[in-house]
């Protein structure tokens, strides 16, 4: 058994999905033309694509192992029709967000108190969810390289000939000896 959703041509010539689903079925046919028979599919029942649970007519025409072939054929379509939904909602997500806090910050919109608690739920949940896609933060001092280990001293911005900019020359003179100490010794 093989359930076929119905395709549509617009005058573009793009195929659309419709709304109702075919169940074909592979039979051996046998003719004059064909008299040791040939496959050929035909189609046993139609019926809408949204359908939960097979219709009671199609249901009768189908055996017990085509229903059970319909349904993992439904399972696989709800994944599917999940997967793509999932993914525009996640995808529109932050701006959608931002429309809602706008909106009550603005008093355009309000909930109620059980709605609010869903929702937080709903939102907590997501952010774990999301905490699998974010990088792990780094905790404590980067640590650095030796080349990185050198202060750079900034410049003397003081005035010349006053005390503040004669006091940093002075600190400048010693960080050199030191250096030149450590290099040497």
């Amino acid at each position: 058994m093989q359930f076929k959703i119905v395709r549509h041509r617009d005058q573009q010539g793009v195929y659309h999905e419709g709304n109702t689903v075919q169940c074909l079925r592979r039979v051996r046919e046998v003719t004059p033309d064909y008299p040791e028979g040939k496959n050929v599919q035909r189609v046993v029942a139609k019926f809408d694509r949204a359908a939960r649970e097979l219709p009671a007519d199609v249901a009768n025409i189908l055996t017990l192992d085509e229903r059970e072939e319909w349904a993992a054929w439904r399972e696989k379509q709800d994944e599917v029709h999940l997967q793509s939904v999932a993914q525009y909602e996640l995808d529109t997500l932050a701006d959608r967000l931002k429309v809602i806090r706008s909106g009550i910050a603005k008093g355009y919109a309000w909930t109620t108190t059980e709605n609010a608690v869903a929702i937080r739920r709903g939102a907590r949940a997501v952010i774990r969810a999301l905490a699998d896609l974010m990088p792990e933060p780094v905790r404590g001092r980067p640590v650095l390289e030796d080349d990185e280990l050198e202060l750079t001293l900034l410049p003397n911005f003081a005035t010349p000939g006053t005390p503040e900019y004669e006091s940093y020359q002075r600190l400048l003179e010693q960080h050199a000896r030191r250096k030149a100490e450590d290099q040497g010794g």
